[in-house]
């Protein structure tokens, strides 16, 4: 049934989205059907792009639609909106014109759209009928079912009434044509009657009649005596006779009254059918805040104590090399910027703890904030348990981007695992390693079987090792690893790197020293 039965057709057009709420409906009897108005993109000369709709979800209506997205406006809810015209007449339908402001991107606005105002909206669905006498709550193949049982019981009771109106009639055209046949006996008795109970009596007993037909006989105008209305009364009588015939054989085949029942929708379909206003689209998930925020490229910063913020990269102007650079994060007392990389806003930032957990936030999570502002700690924007510290940030655009994730810890575990092993969006976060008594995490990083790994110590010694299958295991998420440096007494691990052939490493200490070195030494 549902292949034939699409889903409903609004008289306001417009498009249904998905067909999950259509399918609910119509296999339960109830369900949230969307809805969205026709929405196109246009450009004019000068360059301004335009929003310009063009039909509205059912039951909205324009005018409100239209102060909703006004007073949003005003009230900073809807950005990226610099006008809205309603150029709506009787030669050009509905048209709304919303006028976008230059650097805003015309789908961000549209999904706004969608989820602040009636641009998208529900029908709620509910299929009720009734049933012998109770309302019911039916599925489309029950309320199809029922609608033509009700269809056959009216016509039923309808050719039921209509047999008896035309038994009626031929009962009395009987008894005309029996008074027509004995018109001379007639007219010299109704002469002869001195009131009309007692030419009635008489009528009776002449032609053998009820009351019923006497009486029309004295209702009967004397025009009707002529033979050409004699004629017409019996051609009358035939064609009721034959209508009865007809009448009684649609009662006694079933098969009859559910003809009818098709000939009849038939002819509702030629009166009224006409082509599909409502479009039914394929359903793109719902609008998520992801949905309604631009990709563009951002700088973000993150500190040693855990500030984070991210700023627009035209914020940074590109210097000369003997340019001085610009005032940077206003930072307290004893903190260091830690972390500093452009990313999209849509891209991934992991955040692994020193305690052996990660986090993840997408990269427009972190609040928007001047050049110079210090940002907002992480511990607000994720579930941090006491006590834990920022080891490490990585920045993905999916777990695809690189086969392993390793990690490595201040006692010199190391432990490579598959990076797809941490998708998860559990906003506690979830345990990255699993780590020994007096150990923290120190770095992590991403990796494939080609690379090689360099550990370096705080005393300044380091080991060198490939990441190939057979030299480090892949491990499961919640595991140790194994050890991949063992230190002196008073060192640990400071950094963990993903080296290649033909780089070098810089080694800077704390007093200001640095070195350079080509990896193959």
């Amino acid at each position: 049934v549902m292949g034939r039965v699409k889903g409903p057709d609004f008289p306001t057009a417009g498009l249904i989205v998905g067909s999950q709420g259509t399918a609910d409906a119509y296999k339960t009897g109830r369900g949230s059907i969307r809805m969205r108005g026709v929405v196109e993109v246009e450009e004019d000369s000068r360059g301004r792009t335009s929003l310009v709709i063009t039909e509205l979800p059912y039951q909205v209506n324009h005018d409100n639609f239209i102060t909703s997205i006004a007073e949003q406006v005003r009230d900073g809810k809807l950005a990226g909106i610099s006008n809205i015209e309603d150029q709506s007449s009787d030669r050009v339908g509905l048209r709304i014109v919303i006028e976008i402001k230059r650097d805003a991107v015309a789908k961000v606005v549209i999904n706004n759209l969608y989820k602040h105002t009636q641009l998208q909206t529900s029908f709620g669905a509910n299929m009720l009928a009734i049933v012998d006498g109770v309302p019911r709550t039916l599925r489309l193949d029950q309320l199809i079912r029922y609608y033509v049982d009700h269809q056959l019981d009216v016509i039923v009771r309808r050719t039921t009434y209509r047999l008896r109106k035309a038994n009626e009639r031929a009962h009395i055209l009987r008894g005309l044509v029996k008074a027509l046949d004995a018109l001379d006996e007639v007219i010299a008795l109704i002469r002869a009657s001195e009131t009309v109970d007692i030419a009635r009596a008489g009528l009776i007993e002449l032609l053998d009649i009820d009351e019923i037909q006497a009486q029309a006989i004295l209702d009967m105008q004397l025009r009707r005596l002529a033979a050409l209305e004699r004629q017409r009364i019996i051609d009358d009588l035939a064609k009721i006779e034959a209508e009865i015939a007809d009448l009684e054989d649609i009662l006694a085949k079933p098969e009859r009254q559910r003809g009818i029942v098709r000939d009849e929708l038939a002819e509702i379909v030629d009166r009224h059918g006409d082509d599909r206003r409502t479009r039914i689209i394929a359903a793109d998930g719902d609008v998520s805040d992801e949905d309604l925020i631009a990709r563009e490229d951002v700088v973000v910063t993150i500190t040693e104590t855990g500030y984070a913020k991210r700023t627009k990269t035209d914020l940074y102007r590109s210097q000369k090399r003997g340019g001085k650079g610009v005032q940077g994060a206003g930072l307290k007392q004893d903190d260091i910027v830690a972390h500093f990389f452009v990313c999209s806003t849509h891209d991934l930032i992991l955040f692994f703890t020193t305690q052996g957990r990660v986090y993840r936030a997408k990269a427009y999570d972190l609040p928007e904030a001047s050049r110079t502002a210090r940002g907002q700690h992480v511990a607000n924007l994720l579930a941090f348990q006491p006590e834990e510290r920022i080891a490490q940030v990585i920045q993905i655009r999916g777990y695809t981007d690189a086969p392993y994730l390793v990690l490595a810890t201040r006692n010199g575990l190391v432990k490579k695992s598959k990076l797809t092993d941490f998708d998860s969006n559990r906003s506690g976060g979830i345990v990255a390693v699993n780590l020994r008594d007096n150990d923290e995490l120190v770095g992590a990083v991403l990796c494939s079987a080609d690379d090689d790994l360099l550990l370096v110590s705080a005393n300044g010694q380091s080991i060198r090792f490939s990441a190939t299958d057979e030299a480090l295991r892949p491990m499961g998420r919640a595991t140790s690893g194994v050890q991949g440096m063992r230190f002196n007494i008073d060192d640990r691990l400071l950094s963990l790197n993903v080296v290649r052939e033909g780089t070098y490493l810089l080694v800077a200490t704390s007093g200001g020293y640095a070195k350079r070195t080509a990896i193959e030494e």
